[in-house]
């Protein structure tokens, strides 16, 4: 009968001899001693998110807080998105209620920024997305605050010539919703040109229109803000059935618009801008 037979091999860790069995089907490269050093730097944790336990290794600089499952469960969930401003590609999360719509250069070149509105003077944020969207469309900024902006969206406008109590004419101008937007009245300066003066209703300056004429003559009415900058220009003209109206151009946009004068079913006329 052969006596199975003991081989002496040196440890990996320490090199000291130590002795392992040729039957042994996966015999270990280190001593004891060296095994039991070994396993004294592993622990145990718990993942953050299922709870299950993971092996630690005290030497690990960065040791993980979450399984290998669940790491990958999280990995699953970022996806690349496209930067609405420059078409970059930015990771997004699919558990963000407001995923980013913006990369970083976008949100840096187009930080949000403080503005006056022309129509009542209050402070407001134009957004990075507000700007994006004005230099997308060729528009300038907007000059007019989002309450304004909503005062001036509910067409078509109105234009009633009223008196004061004073018996001064004032022309007051409302959108659909009956909103007071503003009141103009005719002046004249000191150097004795006339001019028609437009006020917010909290009296604000926010335009003046005088009227102007071309090289060739042709007569228009010019509406500056109280910066002196072109607000709109407007002219008259008249429909192949004889009707007049005014059509302007102005805004950020040059938006076209048409006013006429009508009449209420009392009689009273007004202009009506669409």
């Amino acid at each position: 009968m052969l006596v199975p037979a003991w081989t002496a091999v040196a440890c990996e860790d320490c090199g000291d001899e130590f002795h392992i069995h040729e039957d042994w089907a996966n015999p270990p490269s280190r001593c004891k001693r060296c095994r039991a050093e070994r396993a004294a730097q592993w622990y145990e944790r718990s993942c953050e998110d299922c709870g299950a336990e993971m092996r630690i290794h005290r030497d690990w600089e960065n040791p993980p807080t979450l399984c290998k499952s669940c790491r990958e469960e999280r990995a699953r969930r970022w996806y690349e998105a496209t930067c609405e401003g420059c078409g970059r590609s930015i990771r997004a999360n699919r558990e963000w209620k407001n995923p980013p719509r913006f990369c970083k250069e976008c949100k840096e070149a187009y930080a949000p920024k403080d503005a006056e509105c022309d129509h009542c003077f209050k402070s407001f944020v134009i957004s990075t997305a507000g700007q994006i969207a004005c230099r997308q469309k060729g528009w300038d900024l907007p000059r007019r605050c989002r309450d304004c902006r909503e005062l001036f969206k509910h067409r078509p406008f109105r234009t009633l010539r009223e008196t004061t109590a004073l018996g001064k004419t004032v022309y007051r101008t409302y959108n659909s919703l009956g909103q007071l937007i503003a009141e103009s009245r005719d002046e004249v300066t000191l150097t004795g040109r006339e001019e028609r003066r437009h006020r917010s209703p909290a009296g604000k300056t926010v335009g003046i229109s005088r009227d102007e004429a071309t090289i060739f003559g042709r007569k228009y009415r010019e509406t500056k803000r109280a910066d002196g900058s072109l607000k709109s220009r407007s002219t008259e003209r008249a429909t192949v059935f004889g009707n007049k109206l005014t059509e302007s151009y102005g805004g950020s946009s040059m938006t076209k618009r048409t006013t006429k004068t009508e009449t209420t079913v009392r009689g009273k006329k007004y202009r009506r801008t669409e």
